[in-house]
């Protein structure tokens, strides 16, 4: 039985490094990696700044931010859209770390799709609303502190 599971675990992997090397012909690296291995999903408790706002899909996505004197210290995301939906908000909350509040407020559409190197003209959608997630949670921060 180990090695069956082994076996299947090995083709596994095998068709899975094919996946992605058909998905870097199409797209670029950065949505590939953003999209099938981000590294900012996941929940911040109590954070400084919070947004959640349903996709075009119907699926909830959500922005939590720790901002520490001034700055994002961290960013975090939930989404359950798709790969270029998570490309997209991986890629506002890594470009937002180390960068003080107001210049995250540059951290739009096309910072968003300049930053991944395009996306495909019917999922520009995922990085507008990515954008206005991460918009929605930085103005959050800013009402909390008042």
């Amino acid at each position: 039985m180990s090695d069956y599971m082994d076996d299947e675990s090995k083709i596994i992997k095998e068709m899975e490094a094919i996946l992605r090397k058909k998905a870097e012909e199409i797209y670029s690296e950065k949505v590939v990696e953003y999209g099938t291995n981000p590294k900012n999903y996941g929940t911040i408790d109590n954070p400084d700044g919070y947004a959640k706002e349903p996709d075009e899909c119907g699926k909830d996505v959500e922005m939590f931010l720790r901002v520490r004197h001034g700055k994002v210290d961290e960013a975090k995301f939930m989404a359950r859209g798709c790969m270029f939906t998570v490309a997209a908000c991986d890629a506002a909350a890594e470009m937002s770390k180390g960068k003080t509040v107001p210049e995250c407020f540059r951290i739009n559409q096309s910072s968003i799709l300049e930053h991944l190197g395009g996306l495909p003209a019917d999922h520009i959608h995922c990085v507008l609303f990515a954008a206005v997630i991460f918009q929605r949670a930085l103005k959050n921060y800013i009402v909390k502190k008042k």
